[in-house]
């Protein structure tokens, strides 16, 4: 893979937000994945109520950990709170299950972004060369994306509920038309929930996260089918 090698937007900082709970396996190579991103000017991660050695092994990694104290864990409210505990212009999500992360991956999701040729620059995780083109024209669920403060700001509190925080992401950016960057990041997976918590209690988390974003879509959902609409029209894909 190769770098473009554009010229920074002037002025702009850009810092890592992680939320991650109970991911003591992976958050030290991806705060170290993020900390090589020639971008980034700190990596924040969100320790989310962890019962594990998630803060430690980030803070041994060189990440400055901020804890949010919970009896459940919620994504959006984590990276919220990192959001809150930076004052960059810009901010890189990265997910602290990846695996096979590097830095130039990081590299190339935020150019098109530090570029200005987008609003929202979006790394998704490499299903192969039969799935990536179907992937990249899908909406776009990946937590690793850089957006401006404004758009993370710009979703209410009320909305923000667990995993559906990438679809939010998505609304603010679609409905004021503007442009999204994505592209395939060769090689990186992640770690599922069933390695995470075994296979029964995987698969039920798993139905449950997608049951929660499906809900945004039905009859009784809130977010317009249109904005998918929209969504495309702004679409680039990086190659």
């Amino acid at each position: 893979m190769s770098v473009p090698h554009g010229r920074a937007l002037p002025g702009v900082t850009l810092d890592v937000v992680m939320p991650a709970r109970n991911e003591a396996t992976t958050v030290g190579t991806n705060v170290a994945a993020a900390q090589g991103c020639r971008y980034v000017r700190e990596v924040i991660v969100v320790d989310d109520a962890s019962s594990d050695a998630t803060a430690e092994q980030a803070s041994a990694a060189g990440a400055r950990v901020v804890r949010r104290e919970a009896g459940v864990g919620s994504k959006a409210l984590a990276m919220a709170t990192g959001v809150a505990a930076s004052d960059a212009e810009a901010i890189l999500f990265v997910d602290a299950d990846c695996a096979g992360l590097t830095p130039v991956h990081l590299d190339e999701v935020c150019v098109p972004f530090m570029e200005g040729r987008a609003t929202m620059s979006i790394g998704f995780f490499d299903y192969g060369r039969f799935w990536n083109w179907v992937v990249l024209r899908c909406p776009p669920l990946s937590g690793e994306r850089v957006v401006p403060r404004w758009v993370f700001e710009a979703v209410p509190a009320t909305k923000l509920d667990g995993y559906t925080i990438e679809v939010r992401l998505n609304e603010v950016i679609c409905e004021a038309r503007l442009r999204t960057s994505a592209r395939i990041m060769e090689g990186v997976q992640h770690r599922t929930k069933r390695a995470k918590v075994g296979r029964r209690e995987g698969l039920r988390q798993t139905w449950r996260m997608y049951k929660s974003l499906v809900s945004l879509l039905i009859p009784l959902g809130d977010i317009r089918w249109r904005t998918y609409w929209f969504y495309l029209r702004g679409l680039t894909i990086e190659r």
